[in-house]
């Protein structure tokens, strides 16, 4: 019987109205399995019917159930614009079927959860986070018992995180009211699918289905060099073409500078997730309308969002991952049977040799397996607290036995006392003997922690120089980093902090620092080992003809090799380290990937700070870690540290040291929001670290820290494996002098053009700044004049039109009221004050001119230190860098004003 006969009339009386002729490869193979209730994982490539292949059987099932009684099939996204795409997609099926359909997330409306409460819908779509929530209700928890589908849509995005660990308790929580219901996973990209059909189902049966998707990709790669307008040329004659494009890049700052070049082309739009949701919405609307022909986005377009046609994928800069380009070029040809086309734009050596990487690796279906968090003990705290809410009181062993189905809490009696215990602390449980009982902290606690995404504001970083907000950095990033003088890096630029106050950091450029720079780069999407390693292994071999890349691409890097051989500079390789002095320290050239290099180059910094006593701060990235160390310890003190190292030590000293860096910090606020030791809203300014550092010490709260770190953001086990190659001398390690490889990506993401820091640009950026600023001019003589203006515009010599006297004051616009002062006869002490200082003001402006100007027009100058500042007879620059330190001194001193 062909699969499609197997649906009942009424379905497939739909699926011909709705135009579908045929089935996928993919549907063809799903169908079957699910309308025979087996547990499934679906991986396919976008565009080929994963929803619907889980959506006939489902709705051929949901039909023949008793209406009402309660939720039937829960769709669950990460997303909500997710579920707002399903939902209008669900809606007509629905209709035509007779079912009812509702969404429910954190935007539903109180009066649409009160219906839904009343009169559950058959399928209802919403968020993992959403779903947790239905548990807290006693008639949703009754709803809950007649659930006989779950499907979760782009399932890799949520297995690999805590999210995903959270997701897999409250499945095993549904069994408790609806007993076994048939589980369907659906995704793109997976390489490890029998994980994951783990995650999904725990020790159940699962049946995968997997379509490969390299068939269905068209990819080529093009070099564009680093030239910013260069590379600008080339994406303008991408966009020349006809059809529609999406063009991908790695952060939203690259998404704000290409859509700011890009503007001029006309019906290009920006999408990215620092977008209000309104604006996101209005551009995947006209994108599907046609009334614009391309979409610059980050991430936030990677997922199954419906846009309509798109007919070429472009990604700018390598997409570090193998899942991410599939992923993202899926989004091409997003119809049944069509070719995904999809052009990487490589901008650098790195980015060149790694997209060729990437790109072969897709074609061949070689995508990065996802790695499930197990024993996450915040998770378990989380979902400790969740399911004392929902029963009041429990046995302990009971939550065992509900986390323990999951694969993600294999053997967790241990993990949970302790969890337990620490909650006591906390107030969010009592333990009585063996039951746990809730608490009233524990009902608010949730509240605030229903996600197990840290929920973290962004703290704006204000510029004094081009008085602009520049950036953001994380809250947890200033909690353990940030203070009055220290000099951080983001962005690819050095800054000075002046402040700390009102929720903002007051920065200044920074030319150059001593000992250890903390650097962020929030976005940054991190280059697995395995991508590195070939990369590696293409220096070593050079034969980058055996990758698909046109003539550009093998010149560039034909000519880039032809240099490190004239300059005798040694080539680091997958199985060659080299090691390079240069003015900042030792650069160490490693082909391992950016977590591998964590690891290796957190080990080394503590083992060289421990011996030769002093501060060692490190950058890193997917190639190359810079130790900035002392002119004193060089290449050779590196090496003899590496070549000593033991690799079963690495792990421990890793351990013991973590706990004095920014980086365990961050990690332990985290933790402990989540563990709810800290409100989810305190205010990061108020939080004593050292106190968290003693309280938490030895606790599962530093141990959860500890996992965390160790085995999401580093990879301690590849870091360790190079090391024992370094042993056993299947990995060489040479010193040679600084080459281009070396000098190559450190202090700027690769993606981004980044900010000169040179003394000149700060200085012409203030320049710019003041002489765009608005000011008041007044004349003190008739007291009867006064004019807006720009400092740009004023003449050499004020002079008013009125009586013809240059005694004119400049004033700062919030300073115009103050003139109306100096017409009154009668003053009081405080407004004969004000008319000294204005005059004073016109007198300084009289006998210096616009130079006067100038300086009463930047910030905390008035009449005195525009008088100290004119009075050095400075000029050009200094005169400028004099006005740079005054700002300075009154951003650092004012809130001690009275």
């Amino acid at each position: 019987m062909k699969t499609i006969e197997r649906l009942d009339p009424r379905v497939r009386s739909c699926i011909r109205k709705r135009g579908f002729t045929s089935l996928s490869d993919a549907q063809k193979q799903a169908i079957p399995l699910i309308l025979d209730g087996k547990n499934i994982v679906l991986i396919a490539p976008t565009g080929t019917g994963k929803t619907e292949s889980a959506m006939f059987p489902v709705f051929d099932g949901l039909i023949t159930l008793p209406a009402g009684g309660g939720f039937k099939a829960i769709y669950i996204t990460p997303l909500r614009s997710l579920n707002r795409d399903i939902l209008s997609r669900m809606q007509w099926w629905c209709g035509e079927l007779g079912l009812t359909v509702g969404v429910r997330h954190g935007d539903t409306p109180m009066a649409e959860r009160r219906k839904q409460a009343l009169s559950p819908p058959d399928l209802l779509i919403t968020t993992p986070e959403t779903f947790q929530a239905l548990f807290m209700g006693k008639r949703l928890r009754q709803h809950l018992a007649h659930v006989r589908y779950v499907i979760i849509d782009e399932i890799h995005e949520l297995a690999g995180s805590k999210r995903g660990a959270q997701l897999a308790v409250g499945l095993e929580r549904l069994h408790v009211y609806a007993g076994e219901f048939q589980r369907i996973g659906l995704s793109a990209t997976v390489g490890n699918p029998g994980e994951i059909a783990g995650f999904l189902c725990g020790d159940r049966p699962c049946s995968v289905v997997q379509v490969p998707v390299a068939k269905q990709l068209d990819l080529s790669v093009q070099f564009v060099g680093d030239d910013f307008r260069h590379q600008i040329e080339v994406l303008k004659k991408y966009l020349q073409r006809e059809g529609s494009t999406l063009v991908f890049v790695n952060t939203r700052v690259t998404a704000e500078a290409l859509g700011h070049a890009l503007f001029g082309h006309g019906n290009v739009e920006v999408h990215h997730g620092s977008l209000s949701k309104e604006v996101r919405i209005d551009a995947e609307e006209r994108f599907k309308k046609g009334e614009i022909r391309t979409l610059i986005c980050t991430s936030s377009m990677e997922l199954g969002i419906d846009i309509g046609r798109v007919d070429h994928v472009i990604q700018f800069g390598s997409p570090r991952e193998v899942a991410r380009l599939v992923q993202r070029v899926g989004r091409a040809g997003h119809q049944l049977n069509t070719i995904s086309r999809g052009t990487i734009l490589a901008t650098g050596f790195d980015d060149l040799l790694e997209s060729l990487v990437i790109a072969r690796k897709a074609g061949a279906n070689e995508i990065e397996p996802v790695v499930l968090p197990r024993h996450a003990a915040d998770v378990l705290a989380n979902q400790v607290a969740a399911i004392a809410v929902e029963y009041g009181e429990i046995e302990r062993s009971r939550i065992r036995e509900i986390c323990e189905r999951t694969i993600l809490f294999p053997d967790c009696d241990e993990l949970l006392e302790k969890v337990c215990h620490q909650m006591e602390d906390h107030r969010l449980i009592r333990i009585d003997g063996s039951r746990i009982i809730t608490t009233a902290r524990a009902r608010r606690y949730l509240a605030g922690n229903l996600s197990m995404i840290h929920d973290e504001r962004k703290v704006p970083i204000f510029d004094i120089v081009s008085r602009r907000t520049v950036g953001t950095l994380d809250e947890s990033f200033v909690v353990g980093w940030v203070h009055t003088g220290v000099v951080f890096i983001t962005k690819g630029q050095l800054w000075r902090v002046l402040e700390i106050a009102d929720g903002k950091l007051t920065v200044e450029p920074a030319k150059k620092a001593i000992g250890e720079l903390p650097s962020w780069e929030g976005e940054q999407i991190p280059v697995p080992h395995s991508v590195a390693q070939e990369a590696g292994g293409i220096r070593r071999t050079r034969l980058l003809a055996e990758y698909r890349t046109e003539p550009d691409g093998l010149a560039f890097a034909s000519a880039f090799f032809r240099e490190m051989d004239k300059n005798r500079s040694l080539v680091p390789t997958d199985e060659l380290i080299t090691l390079e002095n240069t003015e900042d320290g030792v650069v160490c050239n490693v082909c391992a990937g950016h977590k591998a290099n964590e690891a290796l180059g957190r080990v080394l910094s503590i083992l060289l700070s421990a011996r030769h006593g002093t501060t060692v701060g490190l950058e890193l990235d997917a190639y190359r870690m810079l130790l900035r160390l002392p002119s004193s310890i060089r290449a050779a003190d590196v090496r003899d540290l590496l070549l000593s190292l033991d690799p079963a030590t690495m792990p421990g000293v890793l351990r013991l040291a973590l706990k004095r860096t920014a980086l365990f910090k961050w990690k332990l606020v985290q933790i402990a929001k989540k563990f709810g030791a800290i409100d989810p809203d305190a205010d990061y300014e108020k939080i004593s670290i050292q106190r968290l550092l003693d309280f938490f010490d030895n606790t599962v709260v530093q141990q959860e820290a500890y996992r965390e770190l160790l085995s999401e953001y580093m990879d301690i086990d590849t870091a360790a494996a190079i090391v024992t190659l370094v042993r056993n001398g299947k990995i060489n390690v040479a010193l040679g002098p600084h080459s281009l490889i070396g000098a190559g990506g450190l202090l700027s993401s690769r993606d981004q053009i980044p900010p000169p820091t040179a003394d000149s640009a700060v200085l012409a950026t203030l320049k710019r700044r003041l002489s765009q600023d608005d000011v008041i001019l007044a004349c003190m003589n008739c007291r009867d004049w006064k004019s807006r203006t720009v400092v740009s515009r004023v003449d050499e010599h004020p002079q008013c039109p009125k009586c013809g006297a240059r005694l004119v004051a400049a004033l700062k616009p919030y300073e115009e009221e103050q003139y109306a002062v100096v017409k009154k006869q009668r003053k009081n002490v405080e407004e004969r004050a004000t008319t000294q200082r204005l005059l004073r003001n016109a007198n300084i402006v009289l006998s210096s001119g616009k130079k006067a100007v100038i300086a009463l027009s930047a910030r905390g100058v008035g009449p005195e230190v525009a008088s100290r500042i004119l009075g050095t007879l400075a000029d050009g620059d200094a005169f400028y860098r004099e006005i740079l330190k005054a700002e300075r001194v009154f951003v650092q001193t004012h809130r001690y004003w009275a």
